[in-house]
C-alpha cells in the first residue's frame, strides 16, 4: 500500500511540474519541499529508462520521453482520483436514484462492472434503464427523463452535452458465413450496389451509403431490425447483408474483413451541461471514468 501512494505522489509530483515547467513552483504546489519531489521524478525516470525533463539553468523542458508519458499518467492520475471521489461519495449516500440511457448500438454486457461496481459500494442506488435509438435517449436527457446516457459522440450535440470518451467500435458488413465478401478484405462499389442491404441503426446504413457514393455507387437500403436479433433472422434468411456495430454482432453472423472508411464509431458516457447531477448519476460517470475499457483513454470532452 505504502508503494502504491508513493507511486501516485510520484505521478502528482510530475504532473505539477510538467504543467509549471519549474521545479520550485511545482514543489509548492504540491506542498513538498523541492528535494522531495526533485526524488520522486528521478524515482520516475529510472523506472522509465530515461530522463522526463531537461533543465537549463532556468528554463524546464520536457523531453520526448516526458511528452510520451505525459497523456498516460494524466489519465493514471484522474482515473485514480475519480475512484477516490466515488468512493467517498457512496459512503455518504443512503438512496441514489438513476435514470440511464443506452444506445441500442451497445452491447448489453459493456456495463456489466460498471453496474456491480455500484450496486456494490453504493447501497441506496435505484437503477432505471431505457435502450433504445440514439436521437430519442437525446430527446430524453434534454427533456430531463434520463440522468446519463452512453452513446455515440456523432449523436450528442456538444455545446448540450458535456462527455467522457469510454470506447471505439466500427460498423462491419455482418454477413452469414458462407458469403463470399467473408473471406474477402476488398469490394468494388459496384458490388455494393448489387447486395441489398439490412439497417438497424436507423440511418440508413449512412457511413456505407457514403463510401459508395464517392465511388458513384449507390445501395439499397430494403429492410430495417429493430435489434440485432431481428438482423440475424433477415441475414439467414437470405434477404440480405446486415451493417452492424462489431461490438453487437450475433452468432452465427461474421464481420466481414473488408473495412469500409468513415464506419468508426466514439462511444461516450453524457449528461446535459450545467444540470446539477444526483449522487447517483454523478457516482455513476465517475465509476465510468475510473474503469479501464481497454478501447479507449478517459477524459473529459473526449
Amino acid at each position: 500500500m505504502d508503494d502504491t501512494r508513493m507511486e501516485m505522489h510520484q505521478v502528482r509530483y510530475f504532473l505539477a511540474a510538467a504543467r509549471l515547467l519549474n521545479f520550485t513552483r511545482a514543489a509548492i504546489e504540491c506542498n513538498v519541499s523541492q528535494p522531495s519531489l526533485t526524488k520522486a521524478i528521478l524515482k520516475l525516470e529510472d523506472e522509465f529508462g530515461g530522463p522526463l525533463f531537461r533543465r537549463e539553468r532556468a528554463r524546464t523542458h520536457l523531453t520526448e520521453l516526458g511528452k510520451a508519458m505525459l497523456p498516460h499518467l494524466q489519465r493514471t492520475y484522474d482515473a485514480a482520483q475519480a475512484a477516490r471521489q466515488l468512493a467517498r461519495d457512496m459512503a455518504r449516500a443512503e438512496v441514489a436514484p438513476l435514470s440511464i440511457g443506452i444506445s441500442h448500438l451497445v452491447p448489453d454486457d459493456d456495463l456489466v462492472m460498471v453496474l456491480r461496481d455500484l450496486s456494490e459500494r453504493l447501497s441506496g442506488i435505484e437503477i432505471e434503464i431505457e435502450s433504445g435509438p440514439e436521437p430519442q435517449l437525446v430527446e430524453a436527457a434534454v427533456a430531463g427523463k434520463l440522468d446519463v446516457v452512453i452513446i455515440s459522440l456523432g449523436a450528442i450535440p456538444p455545446e448540450r452535452f458535456d462527455h467522457w470518451a469510454l470506447y471505439e467500435d466500427s460498423f462491419c458488413i455482418a454477413l452469414a458465413q458462407d458469403h463470399s465478401f467473408a473471406r474477402r478484405d476488398s469490394i468494388a462499389p459496384s458490388e455494393i450496389e448489387a447486395e441489398t442491404w439490412i439497417d438497424f441503426a436507423g440511418d440508413g446504413c449512412a457511413a456505407l451509403a457514403a463510401f459508395a457514393g464517392r465511388h458513384g455507387a449507390a445501395i439499397s437500403v430494403r429492410h430495417h431490425a429493430r435489434n440485432p436479433g431481428m438482423v440475424r433472422q433477415l441475414v439467414l434468411a437470405g434477404l440480405g447483408c446486415g451493417w452492424l456495430p462489431r461490438g453487437i454482432l450475433p452468432d452465427p453472423l461474421v464481420a466481414s474483413p473488408i473495412r469500409v472508411p468513415g464506419c468508426e464509431i466514439s462511444f461516450v458516457a453524457a449528461a446535459v451541461v450545467g444540470r446539477r447531477r444526483s449522487i447517483g448519476s454523478d457516482a455513476f460517470l465517475r465509476s465510468c471514468r475510473a474503469r479501464d475499457w481497454d478501447r479507449a483513454p478517459s477524459g473529459p470532452n473526449g
